[in-house]
Order: structure tokens, then C-alpha cells, then sequence
């Protein structure tokens, strides 16, 4: 599996080949997606399918797939949530993929990916995506870590015929973090823009609600990375600043982060919890107005000395899994 800022940043996508997307990243789908498609010819036949939505029936997938007519225009196949497949109409598909050589086919799997410590890479969970990653180039697209954002920029930038310097490059990384589309956004309007740069670079230190998202987004990397003293810095900042809402809000980001973690490695033992994830948040949200401004502040620090223990530690179900995150609030640990 390649990662996407790996073959963008070699050279085009190849039009000869089918693409197997796998990730979160919703922004990068779409911006993949349009890399091939405004380079297909204008009589090409765009056709969306989307294996999660009982009104696209799989014949007609089956029916475009296998449809050959020299005289017809090429056709552009997407196959959204390609995971949702059924292992009989998956077996029919790959068949079809195989034999196709005229139409241009995009699979995608928004699954988050599991991370394999042994190869250092993320894997497909999916049985079915596995399948069809031996017949299509298959690239990884979830989130990149922020210390890759540079380089899209200078994708970005060659794209927008942009011209920018490497101290734009990093504020916007410093105001954004990793979120694509802010960044690709902001890019686009300073193609448009015909001021300075450091008109841009002024009006990027001015926005109040830039400077927001960007301690919500430091406080969650940083519990990530069990960074105690940012995790106190930012979240006493984020309390005095906008309020206790903002607050509870990122560290259900943070619950909801370690519960996939758990989910993922195994550790929630539970043959339902994969429904459970709402429920858990819900239930944390409704007692949210029964904590103390003490007990969200040790809540904060916490997290961060027993972030590895919480994420490996065996919980039957969600009710335990609740319970111990409330007793983190209330410094029961």
C-alpha cells in the first residue's frame, strides 16, 4: 500500500491503472478522485456506486462492469465503501475488475486503518478490501501527520500556480495543523488574491477562530504523544479562553480516540462494541455538568499518565470502559 503524498509527490496518476482508496480521509478522496478524472477524456461516463445505500443495486454495478461496447464511451467506475460488499457479489466484481481494461475503476474503503508495529505501516482490516488490493494500486489515505504537510503544500502549491515561501508554508501548518482542506482552501483564496504576502501572513495571525481549532487540535496530538505539559498549557488555555463546553468537547475526542484504540488492538472484550462507540460518549456527555472545573483539570493530566495503560489495559464492555473514564474525571485512578 503506498501512501498518497508518496506517489503524488513522484508524478501524476497513471490513467492506465485502477485505484484502491483506503483510509478516513475524506478530502483526500475527493482530491484523488478529481486528479483522475480531469484528466480522462470529456466523453468519459462517470458512474458512482456505492455499496452502503440499498437503493444502488449490485446488478447495475455488474452491469456496467461488464458491459463492453467498442463504440460507447469509457466509462469512470466508483465503488464507494467498498467493505460493505458481500462476499458473493465481492467474488463477482473482482472477476469483472480483472477482465476490464478499457474503463477507469476507483474503489474506496473509509474504514480507519489498523497500524502493523512489526512492518511500521498501516493495513487494511477489511477481508474483502484485501481482496482487491492484489488487483489495484492501492493507496493509503488517511490522515498524514503534520510533519508531511509541507510537502503537500508543495503539491498544492504547483497545482494553484502558486509561488509561496517556505515561511507561508509553515504558518499555515502552524494554524492548521494536518486539516487538508483548511489549508488547500486558504491556498486557493491566495491564488486568487493579488496583496503581499505578508498581507496574507497578517491576516492568518488575525483569525480567532484559526487560533481556536488550532489549541483544540494541540491539546489532542499532545495527549496522543503524552506530552503533560502541553496537555496542562492547552486545556487550562482552552478552559480560561472559550469556556468549559469547548473543553468537555475536545476530550470526547480524545474518549472516542481511545476507545477505537481499544477496539482496534482488542482490548475491549465485548462482541457488540463495535456498536457501542455512541453510547459510551452519549453516556459521558449527559454527566459532563457534574464535573468540577478541578476534577476536568486532573482530568487533563491524567489522561496523559495513564494514556498506554488505558489503551492496552482488558475492559469487558462499555459500561466498564465509562467507568473508568469517570473515574478519571473525578481523579479515581
Amino acid at each position: 500500500m503506498i501512501k498518497a503524498l508518496k506517489i503524488l509527490g513522484q508524478k501524476p496518476l497513471s490513467l492506465t491503472k485502477n485505484y484502491l482508496l483506503v483510509g478516513d480521509n475524506d478530502f483526500l478522496y475527493l482530491y484523488l478522485k478529481n486528479q483522475i478524472g480531469k484528466n480522462l477524456e470529456s466523453v468519459t461516463e462517470f458512474i458512482l456506486f456505492d455499496c452502503s445505500d440499498k437503493a444502488d443495486k449490485i446488478e447495475s454495478l455488474i452491469n456496467a462492469l461488464g458491459s463492453q461496447d467498442l463504440f460507447a464511451s469509457t466509462k469512470f467506475i466508483i465503488i464507494k465503501n467498498l467493505n460493505k460488499l458481500t462476499k458473493k457479489n465481492k467474488d463477482s466484481v473482482i472477476e469483472l475488475i480483472k477482465l476490464d481494461s478499457s474503463n477507469r475503476i476507483l474503489c474506496v474503503d473509509h474504514s480507519f486503518l489498523s497500524y502493523d508495529y512489526k512492518s511500521k505501516s498501516n493495513i487494511i482490516k477489511s477481508t474483502i478490501t484485501k481482496e482487491f488490493e492484489k488487483y489495484m494500486e492501492t493507496i493509503d489515505i488517511s490522515t498524514p501527520f503534520e510533519s508531511e504537510m509541507i510537502q503537500w503544500i508543495k503539491i498544492f502549491s504547483k497545482e494553484l500556480n502558486l509561488d509561496l515561501s517556505k515561511n507561508y508554508a509553515l504558518r499555515l501548518v502552524d494554524n492548521f495543523g494536518n486539516n487538508f482542506s483548511a489549508i488547500y482552501n486558504e491556498m486557493s483564496k491566495a491564488s486568487l488574491s493579488v496583496e503581499k504576502e505578508e498581507d496574507l501572513l497578517f491576516l492568518l495571525s488575525q483569525s480567532n477562530s484559526i487560533k481556536k481549532e488550532k489549541q483544540l487540535w494541540e491539546l489532542n496530538y499532545a495527549i496522543c504523544d503524552r506530552r503533560v505539559d502541553v496537555i496542562f498549557e492547552n486545556g487550562l488555555s482552552i478552559l480560561n479562553q472559550y469556556g468549559l463546553s469547548y473543553l468537555i468537547n475536545s476530550m470526547f475526542v480524545i474518549i472516542e480516540a481511545i476507545f477505537l484504540t481499544k477496539k482496534n488492538n482488542g482490548t475491549l472484550l465485548e462482541s457488540t462494541s463495535r456498536n457501542i462507540r455512541g453510547k459510551v460518549v452519549n453516556r459521558l456527555s449527559s454527566a459532563s455538568t457534574n464535573y468540577s472545573l478541578v476534577e476536568l483539570e486532573n482530568a487533563i493530566t491524567s489522561f496523559s499518565e495513564i494514556d498506554i495503560k488505558l489503551k492496552t489495559q482488558k475492559v469487558i464492555d462499555e459500561a466498564e470502559f465509562t467507568n473508568i473514564i469517570n473515574g478519571i474525571f473525578r481523579n479515581e485512578r
